[in-house]
């Protein structure tokens, strides 16, 4: 599941939390690219960052593409 949200990225640097939730086929698919991206938030391979209360979540990715 790490690699698909890394390939979620594609080119862009950015990518909206949400976005990655959109071809989830049921609540497991869900929960576990919930829990990918966490994984890559806690081994510094996205950023996440959040404006409000609310807010819209922004992931941001840390690697270059090589």
């Amino acid at each position: 599941m790490m690699l698909i949200i890394e390939e979620a990225f594609g080119l862009k640097n950015e990518l909206y939390l949400d976005e990655l939730f959109t071809d989830a086929k049921d609540m497991n698919q869900v929960i576990t690219l919930f829990l990918a991206t966490l994984e890559l938030i806690k081994v510094h391979r996205i950023s996440v960052q959040q404006e409000t209360i609310f807010g819209t979540i922004t992931l941001r990715k840390e690697w270059t593409n090589e």
